[in-house]
């Protein structure tokens, strides 16, 4: 199937299938998200149809109460106008006794409350109240103010007068200073506003909305109020009316309406207007405590799902456009996909035919480059061990270069010390004060010190000698060993050297390397220390355990490494004294002895305006 032959085919075919299956997935999973959209959408749709009807519903019984409440205002307005006039009329007539001198104070009482006693019009009327007596006037008129005493006391500065709302009932009193009397008139609203009400319902039942949409009203006693298709139940006892599943619904209207005042939906059956057949209705109904009435308002819910229907309808027509839009681009992405294929066929055919060309020519310079490539890797092999050896070589050299500067330092102070004997032997033949005693003594301390010196040669020679096998051998001795090596070139540089050595354990490995590491350690931090110029030198070597591990550190105060060189400070050839001074060996050739022949590890890390190297070894 992969064969050479047959790559042009899948060239072609390979994209056409694979737009044909991402396009058919696009679809199907477009179709079925689609799909989803559509029922998510439709719920979405639906909950917000019901809920703007509801929002009808509602706004049109509050446009209602807002109709109601507007136009009672407005006559309570006219009332309390006329009813303030009637008084002050009132008023201004009883001036008329009490200021006329002629007629003695008993008679004007008499004629004033005679004035009282007249009725304006039923349940309408005048009275006073006797604030010096605290009685009122009028004694039928008590009864009515039985909770309002205390308004009257204490009313009781001059000044405009004040209206007093009582149930179906509006009070308007004044104060009298002459008479000390607090005089008032009443008005019986439920009539004055009876007629009002007759014209605002007949308004009401003319209102209408949506389809079928229009107002009712009930009293909370359960009577009918207003109903533009039950003309001839208006003004009847109402609680026995029942939808179609035989449930009283005027008394749950009202019942659950006295319960939630502010506004609540319900739902049940009723006929439509001009239809003989139930159907299922959403109705809000909400309390005007003003004249005690639950208005009602409703749309049927077949209308509603009509609706809901109709807009699914838009909905489905709407995706299937997009569907349709998405199937003719997929195909229209077929056939450009596969009119390119063909081409780019076309083209790597010709592609495809010259590399083979190539390849064949490859694969001669191939089989050639492999039969010489045995030689090649022997040439190799030889050069990496020429450059090893040369790198051992140089490591070998610097060794003995810093052996010799040690030897020097061993040696500077014994051959003082023989130079000065010399000279004594010398000073004392001059003045005849030589004897065998004195050149005794003088042979004696020259041969000790000579003997110190050939030891020293042999200390060196044995510490370069190269390890054959692994041994044991303790940590103390190894770095005493060294400490000895070191010390006088250390001593003659003013350095400070501090031993802290806590633990003497026995390790196994290659006791002349490892000791060779440590000198190499030490020789770097007394470079360092010289070369930076540091005031009060310092060189720490500690060694502690930790758990299963020795640690050995080399730690002094020369300012450390630089962060750019901590990569790069083992890396064979990296110096950082210069090409003249060192070789960039001794740190690589010691982390090679530790990591590859003795299984350890060595870091560097500055601490404390120092470097600090550390030999980890398991114990």
């Amino acid at each position: 199937m992969f064969s050479e032959k047959n790559i042009p085919k899948l060239i072609i075919l390979t994209p056409i299938v694979t737009v044909i299956l991402i396009a058919f997935f696009t679809i199907y999973f477009f179709i079925q998200n689609q799909n989803s959209y559509f029922e998510e959408e439709s719920q979405r749709s639906e909950k917000e149809y019901i809920l703007k009807q509801k929002n009808i519903l509602k706004k049109e019984v509050d446009s209602v109460i807002f109709y109601l409440n507007y136009h009672t205002n407005k006559k309570m307005d006219n009332i309390k106008y006329n009813i303030k006039n009637r008084l002050e009329d009132f008023i201004q007539q009883l001036e008329v006794f009490y200021k006329n001198k002629n007629i003695d104070k008993n008679e004007k009482n008499i004629l004033i409350k005679n004035m009282l006693s007249l009725n304006i019009k039923k349940n309408n009327f005048y009275f006073a109240y006797d604030i010096s007596e605290d009685k009122f006037i009028n004694k039928s008129i008590k009864q009515i103010f039985l909770k309002e005493d205390k308004i009257i006391k204490n009313y009781l500065y001059p000044g405009n007068g004040r209206y007093i709302i009582l149930k179906n009932k509006i009070v308007y009193i004044k104060y009298l200073r002459e008479l000390n009397w607090i005089i008032g008139t009443i008005e019986d609203t439920k009539e004055s506003l009876k007629h009002i009400q007759n014209d605002m319902l007949k308004y009401i039942e003319e209102l209408r909305y949506e389809n079928n949409g229009y107002i009712w009203i009930h009293d909370t006693s359960y009577t009918l109020v207003a109903h533009p298709f039950r003309q001839d139940k208006i003004g009847t006892y109402d609680i026995e009316l029942k939808d179609a599943t035989g449930t009283l619904i005027t008394k749950k209207f009202i019942d659950i309406t006295l319960k939630k005042p502010l506004g609540v939906f319900i739902e049940y059956n009723w006929v439509k207007p001009n239809e003989n057949s139930f159907s299922k209705k959403l109705g809000f109904f909400k309390l005007y405590e003003n004249f005690s009435w639950v208005i009602g308002a409703g749309l049927y819910i077949d209308d509603i799902e009509n609706k809901i229907l109709e807009n699914k309808i838009l909905l489905e027509k709407r995706i299937d456009k997009y569907i349709n839009l998405v199937i003719v681009i997929s195909c229209i992405i077929i056939l450009i996909i596969g009119f390119l294929s063909v081409y780019v066929s076309n083209r790597i055919n010709k592609v495809f035919t010259l590399y083979k060309k190539k390849v064949k020519t490859k694969e001669l310079l191939l089989k050639n480059l492999n039969e010489n490539l045995e030689k090649k890797v022997k040439i190799a092999i030889k050069e990496s061990k020429y450059k090893d050896r040369a790198m051992l070589h140089q490591s070998r050299l610097a060794r003995m270069g810093v052996m010799l500067s040690m030897i020097a330092h061993q040696w500077r102070q014994p051959l003082s010390k023989v130079s000065a004997i010399l000279m004594q032997l010398e000073t004392a033949n001059k003045f005849n004060e030589a004897n065998s005693s004195l050149i005794q003594s003088s042979v004696n301390e020259s041969n000790k010190l000579l003997f110190y010196m050939s030891n020293t040669i042999d200390d060196f020679r044995n510490f370069f000698k190269p390890d054959k096998k692994k041994v044991d051998f303790y940590i103390k001795n190894t770095c005493e060993e060294v400490i000895s090596l070191t010390s006088a070139s250390i001593s003659a540089l003013e350095i400070e050297f501090i031993k802290d050595i806590n633990v003497d354990i026995r390790i196994n490995g290659y006791e002349r390397e490892f000791t060779q590491v440590i000198l190499n350690l030490i020789t770097n931090a007394k470079d360092a220390l010289v070369e930076r110029k540091i005031k009060n030198p310092k060189i720490i070597l500690s060694v502690k355990q930790k758990n299963d591990y020795l640690f050995l550190c080399i730690q002094d105060n020369a300012n450390g490494v630089k962060e750019e060189d901590l990569d790069l400070i083992f890396e064979p050839y990296f110096t950082t004294k210069g090409s003249l001074q060192g070789t960039g060996l001794g740190l690589y050739m010691s982390k090679m002895i530790i990591e590859k022949n003795m299984q350890g590890q060595l870091d560097v890390e500055n601490i404390n305006n120092g470097a600090r190297f550390c030999i980890k070894i398991k114990v």
